[in-house]
């Protein structure tokens, strides 16, 4: 037999070799359980209030037993169920000791900032004290709720009466001091 005869039928059955294995390897039998269209999408926790950006409370020159007041609507529109707390991350100058501040949970029929018209407070007030002892932290602010709710809840709104008024016992040494402007926070967080 020639040379070439002989690699002829050499590569003849190798490749008739490779083609069963080939064959072999996919005549396997087969099952298959799909579990289709998995998807994890996060909630939302959204808060916001009606302010327009301006102060709650900004007046100056004050004296003994001034005060003023403001209403501020806040809503809920999150996805998640929250807990809401306020608080203040700023330093309070050296006028907070003789500032009260409270802040009184309620509703009003038109909401419109800064206007306390038709205010109807919804009990207590959550916070009546000096701002100085106002919470600086959410781990530590104050509590609230709409209603009896434990929750807030989409679509959630409520109307916070807020009077800041100088001490009508404001000591002689309180003159020409401050609180130094500082930020009146509503924080949510899931629960």
């Amino acid at each position: 037999m020639d040379r070439t005869r002989k690699v002829a039928r050499t590569l003849v059955v190798l490749a008739a070799v490779g083609g069963l294995a080939t064959l072999g390897a996919f005549s396997a039998f087969t099952s298959q359980a799909n579990n289709p269209n998995n998807r994890v999408s996060s909630g939302t926790v959204t808060l916001a209030d009606n302010d327009g950006g301006t102060a709650l409370y900004d007046f100056t020159n004050a004296k003994p037993g001034d005060s003023q007041v403001s209403c501020i609507r806040v809503n809920y529109t999150g996805s998640l169920n929250a807990n809401v707390r306020l608080y203040t991350p700023d330093t309070i100058g050296a006028l907070g000791p003789q500032v009260n501040l409270k802040i009184e949970p309620g509703s009003q029929a038109s909401p419109s900032f800064p206007s306390c018209t038709d205010f109807t407070a919804d009990g207590a007030a959550i916070f009546d004290a000096a701002l100085s002892t106002f919470p600086a932290t959410y781990a530590g602010g104050v509590v609230d709720f709409p209603g009896a709710t434990s929750a807030w809840q989409n679509g959630n709104a409520v109307v916070y009466r807020v009077t800041a008024t100088l001490s009508a016992s404001a000591p002689d040494s309180a003159q020409g001091a401050t609180t130094g402007l500082h930020t009146i926070r509503w924080e949510a967080q899931n629960q």
